[in-house]
């Protein structure tokens, strides 16, 4: 038996408590992607579209805390680095990370970091510009061909060694030589910018203009949100690709490419189940009656479908009609009405009239207090607690209520002094928020709102006043078509006035129809609310490859009717997966193409714990 010296023991001891406490204050990796944030960088932001996207397995640290270390750096798979003016040390140490092997992608990156992306910036920028995505190379691929909106301002880049990705264009048709997105390899790894910060354009893409906020812009009586896109804010010739959708799949894009060198990553699907669409529907309350209520629900109820009662006037509908129809699967939410501020709505009176509706509601019906809401007329608080112009100070007003959904966003621009600035009527109206998907508000910050921004995209009111029944339904239909033929994903949202049911009755119908003929459920927003909340919560834990072997844990605690599915990267390392278990059983799974990249459909039920392997084999 060999025998140490006391000397040899003290040393192995204190080498092994420093290796323990370096760890400790490098901090561990808990999930494979790293976004890197400061104050107002709109890194919250960015960790909220990384959900949407699925990946929910990041951290999110700032890049000032002690932690952020090289040797911290160094167990991250991708690093993203939110728009942060660096130091030199921390540009050292990014630059590092990258060249000794890491993946960088970064938002309007500081100078000292072009080297890393094949870039060197000239003087000028460029306001609102518009995006041209190369679909002939690995991040574009499966990607739109047109030119996409930004609303923030970008750096012109001239390219060294980088590669093109997108191009800036000064407009809708304007090319310039200067490149949007780059990707670059640097040293051992790799890096990807983007000369404009992305999450901010986005937020503004889908929320508005927020110098509007507060202000009357579009002529139409009333403080809405819609005012938030008129003079030009959105180009309405791109209402039906989606815009901000299409650059956030670039982000996406970028992660699973810089994966490849590592291991693939799982996501998260948009849609329940498999799903390529989802339909809500919800019908604002008004002045109406009881009675007038009921041909309604029985002919939404008799062809499968549920509907959301947003409530205005809790004396005209009893307790026993309301609880007949929540029984069978109909949510009841308010209908807060602040008309009588509508041209100047302020924080105090509009959360009074909230705190006064829940009140009502959940003393008469004996009903949870509102989650999911529409205000009447649409109207939108612009100002914050201070009295100071904010354009989510209304989000605030709910999220401090209790709501969780806002459905507020309404394709609604009749009468205004702009024409229809909000876009075309019919098949091609398409979405003038840049967005088909639900996505939580940002402030100006860039900090998340916990309230999700669901877009009222097939709007009762705007066709009526035309008596335009055929344009109603051809609204509708262009929406779920792109979403199932596409790949343009919307969540569709149709709002039925009880009061306008004449009007709404056959078309309405008809859109029911035709989606069973698609298989596409339509649901309350209470519903899908849960649904949202569930895909969110659930995480990816314990991501390993070896032998040819994805393995990684999904965590779930909230449960929910419809599954949520995990997206599993089909082709690695030059394999393709040939066989899945959960918890240790063969698992069924789909394979479907994706904007150009090629995945395995694994669903689940929510509110369980699941341990996924992914085995990949050599073609044969």
């Amino acid at each position: 038996m060999k025998h140490y010296s006391r000397q040899y023991i003290h040393f192995l001891f204190m080498l092994i408590v420093f290796t323990i406490t370096l760890g400790y204050t490098s901090g561990y990796a808990q999930n494979p992607i790293l976004v890197l944030k400061s104050e107002n960088s709109f890194g919250p932001y960015t960790g909220e579209l990384l959900k949407t996207e699925g990946f929910n397995e990041y951290q999110m640290e700032f890049l000032t805390a002690n932690k952020v270390t090289p040797i911290f750096l160094k167990q991250f798979d991708v690093i993203i680095l939110t728009a942060i003016s660096l130091t030199d040390q921390q540009a050292t140490t990014l630059i590092n990370y990258v060249k000794e092997g890491g993946h960088l992608i970064a938002f309007k990156p500081d100078k000292k970091l072009h080297a890393v992306f094949g870039i060197s910036q000239v003087s000028g920028t460029m306001n609102n510009a518009y995006v041209s995505i190369d679909p002939n190379n690995d991040i574009g691929q499966g990607l739109t061909t047109q030119t996409l909106q930004t609303h923030v301002t970008a750096d012109e880049y001239i390219l060294k060694d980088g590669e093109k990705i997108a191009a800036l264009y000064k407009d809708a048709s304007g090319a310039t030589e200067y490149p949007a997105v780059v990707s670059n390899k640097y040293g051992k790894g790799q890096g990807v910018c983007f000369s404009y910060n992305l999450p901010q354009s986005i937020a503004y893409t889908r929320q508005g203009n927020y110098q509007y906020a507060g202000k009357e812009m579009d002529g139409i009586t009333g403080i809405r949100a819609m005012d938030l896109f008129t003079n030009g804010w959105v180009d309405t010739t791109k209402n039906i690709i989606n815009q901000a959708d299409e650059q956030l799949r670039l982000l996406s894009h970028s992660i699973e490419k810089m994966s490849t060198y590592t291991k693939p990553l799982p996501r998260f699907w948009y849609f329940p189940d498999t799903l390529k669409c989802l339909v809500t529907l919800n019908n604002d309350g008004e002045d109406t009656k009881e009675a007038q209520f009921t041909k309604q629900f029985e002919d939404v109820d008799a062809k499968g479908a549920k509907m959301t009662l947003y409530v205005k006037e809790v004396d005209f509908i009893s307790k026993e009609w309301i609880q007949h129809w929540a029984g069978k699967g109909f949510e009841m939410s308010g209908h807060p009405d602040d008309t009588k501020q509508a041209t100047n709505p302020d924080w105090k009176t509009m959360d009074t009239v909230f705190k006064g509706l829940n009140n009502r509601l959940t003393t008469k019906y004996g009903i949870e207090p509102m989650r999911t809401v529409t205000n009447h007329w649409f109207v939108w608080c612009g100002k914050n607690e201070k009295g100071e112009a904010d354009y989510t100070a209304q989000v605030q007003i709910e999220k401090n209520n209790g709501i969780e959904m806002d459905c507020n966003y309404a394709h609604y621009d009749n009468g205004s002094n702009q024409g229809h600035f909000l876009g075309s009527f019919g098949t091609n109206q398409g979405n003038y928020t840049g967005s088909g998907l639900t996505i939580k508000y940002a402030n100006l910050q860039g900090d998340v709102i916990d309230v999700y921004q669901h877009f009222n995209n097939v709007y009762d009111q705007q066709y009526m006043e035309h008596d335009d029944k055929d344009g109603f339904f051809n609204c509708f239909k262009g929406l779920v078509d792109r979403s199932l033929d596409a790949e343009i994903y919307s969540f569709v949202s149709v709002k039925a006035h009880n009061a306008e049911y004449f009007f709404s009755e056959k078309p309405l119908g008809k859109m029911l129809d035709y989606a069973n003929s698609k298989n596409i459920p339509v649901w309350t927003e209470i519903k899908f609310l849960d649904f949202m909340r569930a895909k969110d919560e659930a995480s990816f834990k314990d991501i390993t490859w070896n032998n040819n072997q994805l393995s990684f844990s999904i965590q779930s605690a909230l449960r929910h009717t419809s599954g949520i599915t995990c997206m599993i990267p089909f082709v690695s390392k030059g394999k393709k997966i040939s066989s899945i278990t959960s918890n240790g059983a063969n698992q069924k799974y789909a394979v479907r193409w994706i904007k150009g990249y090629q995945y395995v459909l694994v669903t689940v039920s929510p509110g369980a714990a699941y341990n996924i392997v992914a085995t990949y084999a050599a073609s044969n």
